[in-house]
């Protein structure tokens, strides 16, 4: 998938027992790498695999395999142990040349069309520093893509609006209406276009988030720069959600997930929030673990609060 020297996007994917669906994400990069082609714009793809055991790292060998160029279709790191979104993120951008990184979660996908749009809104816009797509479901149902600044009032709203995920209104009017209140906010790194030069002014993602809410600190970082954000209207991507954290179609975490889930959530706020809203936080955390049922997973969750 790769074009001139310096390619303009580096497609950068993270694995973790995705199983078909990597195989799925990259036979579609495949098609949008043909159509760049021949429009002369540069196309890179990295993998990193982060120890996954079902396999799935097979299906990018079977593809450098088949490449006989010197540079192969799809380029695969494959680390003996997890680690996390954001470190293997990082990693993926070192390994890559080009000039925007796409991140792609390997549950998703793009196609080129959307794709030349979420580039040619860079190439307007030299302050631009993250192009999004609308989200989609596989069946073609709206996905929220965007949320407001994470903190007490912001992830209030944001329960709210995950009960009227597939209104229009909760798209397009509720963020223009809430940005000049609360703020850019970030955009999910499921399927995300990132200038390179403003990824690494940030220093990339912020490492210690293992999983989860480093999308939103990098947002947030860039927003502190004065990097903009912004969905580019007709871009599209599809997103078939959950398939590396346990509950695959859901917003529903695995026990082990949830642990990640919350530790990142806990780090956010100490590193970003004022000390009323980190006390409120684990408050309201407290007497939400103290009912868990299961004992490990109680005890676990806990510790956290503990650590924090």
């Amino acid at each position: 998938m790769s074009g001139p020297d310096v390619p303009a996007v580096s497609v950068l994917v993270v694995n973790h027992n995705a199983g078909l669906h990597l195989r799925q994400c990259l036979e579609r990069l495949r098609a949008v790498a043909d159509e760049w082609r021949t429009g002369g714009a540069g196309l890179e793809t990295v993998v990193v695999d982060n120890a996954s055991t079902d396999g799935s790292p097979a299906a990018v060998r079977e593809l450098e395999d088949q490449d006989p160029a010197p540079e192969p279709a799809v380029r695969l790191i494959a680390s003996a142990r997890n680690l996390g979104f954001g470190a293997a993120c990082n990693l993926a951008a070192r390994e890559s040349g080009g000039r925007y990184l796409l991140l792609l979660n390997p549950d998703a996908w793009i196609d080129a069309m959307s794709l030349r749009r979420l580039v040619e809104a860079m190439e307007s816009d030299s302050r631009l520093g993250v192009a999004a797509p609308g989200l989609r479901y596989p069946d073609g149902s709206l996905q929220l893509g965007w949320a407001p600044p994470v903190g007490v009032v912001g992830e209030a709203i944001q329960r709210f609006r995950n009960r009227f995920e597939g209104s229009v209104w909760n798209h397009a009017l509720l963020p223009r209406l809430l940005r000049p209140l609360l703020g850019q906010g970030w955009f999910s790194a499921a399927c995300l276009l990132v200038r390179r030069s403003a990824f690494e002014e940030v220093g990339g993602f912020d490492e210690g988030f293992f999983l989860y809410f480093e999308d939103a600190d990098l947002g947030l970082r860039l927003a502190r720069k004065g990097w903009r954000q912004r969905q580019v209207e007709g871009a599209r991507a599809w997103h078939a959600r959950g398939v590396t954290t346990g509950r695959p179609g859901t917003r529903l975490l695995s026990p082990e997930v949830e642990r990640f889930y919350r530790a990142s959530q806990l780090r956010y706020y100490g590193l970003h929030r004022p000390r009323r809203e980190r006390s409120y936080l684990r408050r309201r955390l407290s007497r939400k673990f103290g009912r868990v049922a299961d004992d490990e997973q109680r005890a676990a969750l806990l510790r956290l609060l503990e650590g924090a």
